[in-house]
């Protein structure tokens, strides 16, 4: 196993394999690398090198008390590529992940970075005037705020979620080994990124990406974002290229695996 030990001393969890263009991974809350891209990493890696990592508090990674935002996973993925000298990376998020995908680009523009691929990303979870692309397509802040009292009492609220990111059922024991996963992530930490993530507004940042970049969104069942927010993220992101999964919810890269990594590697390149 390899670990970055950040400037705090958190030790931060990484799996890297293959040669090529250099592809980072950043998956999504409460999941870890080997659980999360299990149907990907072996032919992502085939063709490119692959750099995974665990966020602060999740899976193999250290879970340090203090601070535990998207912002500070920002500052951890900055530490990680600095310490393993990556250059001219795509930088591949999904859901949580690509909102800290956004915040690196916000507090550190292009360092690193060649290409963008954003999967499954919300950029602003609650309602707002005039906002048409709300988590759940109705997720007033109150109800957020609710969600957040909730989790501090029971694991219930957090746990649960995981059932609704799949457009079809997943075997059982896929299920159970997610949700053990799952429970790496102390709750403290994971109410704390969620909370963050419902404050969360990156609407503002799309427009100054300047980097070719790729967006993927599942079209089947999709609880978390039953909109088209996928093209409406594509109209304010001067080039980029929208790709939608007939036949997912909110995990594409589970659900159709093939697909999935035909399309991200042939825009790795």
């Amino acid at each position: 196993m390899a670990y970055v030990e950040l400037s705090d001393g958190t030790p931060i969890y990484y799996w890297r394999r293959g040669s090529g263009p250099i592809l980072v991974l950043l998956h999504g809350l409460m999941l870890n690398v080997d659980d999360f891209w299990t149907k990907n990493l072996g032919p992502l890696s085939g063709s490119c090198e692959v750099i995974a990592i665990d966020h602060r508090s999740h899976g193999m990674s250290g879970k340090p008390r203090g601070e535990h935002s998207i912002s500070q996973c920002a500052r951890d993925l900055k530490e990680v590529m600095d310490a393993l000298g990556v250059q001219d990376a795509t930088l591949a998020g999904v859901a949580f992940g690509a909102m800290v995908a956004f915040e690196y680009r916000r507090q550190f523009g292009n360092q690193h970075l060649s290409k963008l691929a954003i999967i499954e990303a919300q950029v602003r979870l609650t309602n707002d005037d005039g906002w048409a692309h709300p988590t759940f397509g109705d997720f007033p802040a109150e109800a957020g705020q609710g969600f957040i009292e909730g989790c501090k009492h029971s694991r219930e609220p957090l746990t649960s979620f995981l059932a609704g990111a799949f457009g079809s059922p997943i075997p059982d024991q896929d299920m159970a080994r997610m949700q053990a996963a799952a429970w790496l992530t102390p709750t403290d930490a994971a109410t704390s990124y969620v909370q963050d993530m419902i404050n969360a507004d990156y609407r503002a940042d799309l427009e100054s990406i300047d980097l070719p970049t790729l967006l993927m969104y599942g079209r089947k069942n999709n609880v978390p974002i039953p909109s088209e927010l996928g093209a409406w993220i594509a109209e304010q992101i001067q080039g980029s290229r929208l790709e939608l999964f007939m036949d997912s919810g909110h995990s594409p890269f589970w659900e159709e695996p093939d697909k999935f990594n035909k399309i991200l590697l042939d825009f790795v390149g």
